[in-house]
């Protein structure tokens, strides 16, 4: 079997699932109690409005959902049509769009409403989420954990219980870095933005620039790291 494409490595996946963990950390913290990647919490949270018949406080929470769907929807355009061949790889595109956006916000001022940090977050988020899905096999999420939490206890289970193949244990070993890497980013990303506010969003911006750093064509050795399969060379 082939090396599989650097982005689909274990090391680049924790380095997206931390700093996704740190930015939904920094928005709930910071911008209103909203977050940036789990749309799961921000649509409970507006049912929550809705019940309460407060209607006026919908929009913080509809706006990142929506600004998520249309980063989604961009995503998928242009990987199915990646700009008439000219876009070579969209996984890199959307992430370097995403630390571009996350460098942005740090020298934006304080004074911009949250609601507009929110859902440009959402939406570059959104676009990378769509492009990074697979380690290795295995598929998971970038930005959220609770699929990645239930691999976590399947893999679990069919290794320990159920006495399956090693593919169960390297299962249970992936991600349940990536569950400690999202609770670590979440904790380290409240801390800071607790401490240092706004220039708290320095800390996502430099594991996501890691991250694509991993995943430049040239980084060969990183495609066989942690994925389970004998690392070969370039010419084999």
């Amino acid at each position: 079997m082939t090396n599989p494409k650097p982005e689909r490595t274990l090391p680049v996946a924790a380095l997206l699932i931390t700093a996704a963990g740190m930015l939904d950390a920094f928005t709930y913290v910071g911008y209103g109690g909203v977050f940036a990647n789990a749309m799961t919490g921000n649509i409970v949270l507006l049912v929550v409005r809705v019940a309460k018949q407060d209607y006026a406080a919908i929009l913080p929470f509809l706006a990142p959902i929506l600004s998520y769907l249309s980063g989604v929807a961009v995503a998928h355009i242009l990987k199915e049509r990646p700009l008439f061949g000219r876009l070579r790889s969209p996984a890199r595109t959307f992430l370097a769009l995403e630390i571009a956006f996350l460098i942005l916000v740090a020298f934006l001022p304080r004074s911009i409403p949250d609601m507009l940090v929110v859902t440009g977050i959402a939406f570059v988020a959104a676009m990378q989420a769509t492009a990074f899905t697979r380690i290795g096999e295995f598929a998971y999420t970038s930005v959220t954990t609770s699929a990645n939490l239930r691999h976590f206890a399947t893999g679990l289970l069919d290794w320990l219980v159920f006495r399956k193949n090693r593919e169960s244990r390297r299962q249970a070993v992936f991600f349940l870095t990536l569950c400690a890497g999202f609770i670590g980013g979440a904790l380290a990303g409240a801390e800071a933005t607790t401490y240092f506010g706004h220039g708290a969003v320095w800390l996502p911006a430099a594991l996501l620039a890691a991250a694509l750093v991993l995943c430049l064509p040239w980084n060969v050795p990183m495609r066989g790291l942690f994925n389970g399969e004998p690392m070969k060379k370039p010419n084999s």
